[in-house]
């Protein structure tokens, strides 16, 4: 099951769901972590596709740093970043 999603700024992304044969099935964070990832382009080796993420899928900065965002309401950032990590 699927769906492609199309967010305000950001780029068409895809939520899967997806249901495993038990022999199948990864048992530790790590054997997920060598299928799954995200990570944003290089500048240098990937200017295009760096600047549509930067553009479209990052968030910030602002309050201080950008008055002027869309996001900002009050002098205070309406999406609550930055976050408590």
């Amino acid at each position: 099951m699927y769906t492609i999603e199309f967010q305000k700024r950001g780029l068409p992304h895809a939520h899967l769901l997806l249901f495993l044969h038990f022999t199948c099935k990864y048992p530790t964070t790590e054997d997920i972590d060598r299928v799954i990832s995200a990570e944003i382009p290089c500048p240098k080796q990937e200017p295009q596709l760096y600047e549509r993420v930067k553009d479209h899928m990052i968030h910030g900065p602002c309050e201080l740093a950008n008055k002027f965002l869309p996001c900002m309401k009050n002098g205070k950032c309406s999406r609550f970043y930055p976050k408590i990590f």
